[in-house]
């Protein structure tokens, strides 16, 4: 006698039963990279960014999910062209450490390349020009870097010296610093100004250009040919102003704005990895472009931030995230600060969500983007001297010279 079989028919699940509050809840967790590459899977997925309930959630979790990054690192505060305080985690003022002077004159003016260092060894320079310092505060150390054979030109070849980046090799276990110098051609006035005569014309170099790289390992320069990236019209802000938000170190390459071309006005962001020495060209969407002034580059929960805004007397601030580098589509504007009254400039991000500015009297406040609360740090910057900088601090108690030999 054959027994009967009852065949039981399995049930499928419809992705239609996860219901929204689940579904944005799961898909705010998920990176930035992999969030933007998703909107193309699914159509209810692709104008996430434009529910408010999501971007709550996704900020909320954007910020939270990242705090671990700044373990055991500090913040410097400089508030004039020597001193820099140090913040503790509440943002409390903890002690005061003075650059050094390695020059020995007085009214000797530094500033600190890029949004600080993670790894100790901090890069100074004059806006002005001259030499270069590397400084590690902990120790106490500096070591000054040799000028490179780009500069060794006569006196009759006038040139503009544009620092790129500053940073770190965990490869090789080396800090490299990364430059163009533009070769201009002079007037007949400059020269008479350099009390020049009999200049060899033929021998003036006019606006051609050389890009080069420092090594503190080996302690030298050698020329990078980078100039197929750069054709036609360029333009980078850190040749014109200053270089605080300009420049950006993080996840082993060096980031800072460029202008693709002048007559459309084409901002870009420029990634050049110090290990294997690629650049990569970052396009900005019109829709997140700064209005007005140049757009402030930080790292935000370890992230590429651009900072934008309107020069007004009450001006408000958009900060637009980068999820992937080389991907134009992966910005996102995140957050819409303000409007805010009495801000003369924006002097850079810190721990926790923290966004610093300087007030139009001088008074250092800091806005914290989770709770929305500004609180004074009861400082003041030297607001004439447009000094005001927020600086990423890790401690290091190796002597730079140890990778120098």
């Amino acid at each position: 006698m054959e027994k009967s079989t009852t065949v039981t028919s399995e049930k499928k699940v419809s992705s239609n039963c996860i219901n929204d509050d689940l579904s944005v809840n799961i898909l705010s967790k998920l990176p930035l990279k992999s969030l933007k590459r998703f909107g193309c899977v699914c159509k209810s997925w692709a104008p996430l960014f434009e529910n408010p309930h999501f971007m709550s959630t996704f900020r909320s979790d954007f910020i939270s999910n990242h705090q671990s990054l700044y373990n055991d690192t500090s913040l410097l505060l400089q508030v004039t062209g020597r001193e820099f305080h140090i913040l503790s985690d509440d943002n409390e003022l903890e002690n005061t450490v003075n650059l050094p002077n390695p020059f020995q004159q007085e009214d000797l003016f530094f500033n600190i390349l890029g949004s600080g260092s993670i790894t100790g060894i901090l890069c100074l320079h004059r806006y002005e020009g001259g030499p270069i310092v590397f400084w590690n505060p902990s120790v106490q150390e500096f070591k000054v870097i040799p000028p490179s054979p780009g500069e060794s030109v006569p006196r009759y070849q006038l040139f503009l010296t544009v620092i790129n980046g500053f940073g770190y090799d965990h490869v090789r276990d080396d800090y490299k610093l990364i430059k163009h110098l533009y070769y201009t051609s002079p007037s007949s006035r400059d020269y008479e100004d350099l009390g020049l005569h009999d200049v060899p014309w033929r021998e003036v170099l006019d606006c051609e250009s050389l890009w080069e790289i420092y090594s503190l390992r080996t302690n030298s320069w050698k020329k990078l040919d980078m100039d197929v990236y750069f054709e036609g019209i360029s333009y980078n802000f850190s040749a014109h102003s200053s270089l605080c938000g300009q420049l950006l170190f993080l996840d082993g390459k060096c980031h800072w704005w460029h202008y693709v071309h002048l007559s459309d006005a084409e901002l870009a962001l420029e990634s050049f990895d110090l290990i294997s020495e690629v650049l990569c060209t970052t396009l900005v969407p019109l829709d997140i472009h700064f209005v007005a002034g140049a757009p402030h580059l930080v790292e935000l929960s370890g992230f590429i931030a651009l900072i934008s805004w309107i020069y007004s007397s009450t001006p408000t601030f958009d900060i637009s995230i980068l999820g992937e580098i080389g991907v134009k589509e992966s910005w996102i504007k995140l957050f819409i600060v303000g409007p805010l009254s009495c801000i003369h400039k924006l002097v850079g991000s810190g721990k926790n969500a923290d966004i610093f500015f300087i007030q139009e009297d001088g008074e250092i406040v800091c806005l914290n983007l989770s709770t929305q609360i500004i609180e004074e740090l009861d400082v003041k910057g030297d607001h004439y001297r447009q000094v005001g900088q927020v600086l990423m601090y890790k401690e290091n108690f190796l002597s730079i010279e140890r990778i120098n030999h």
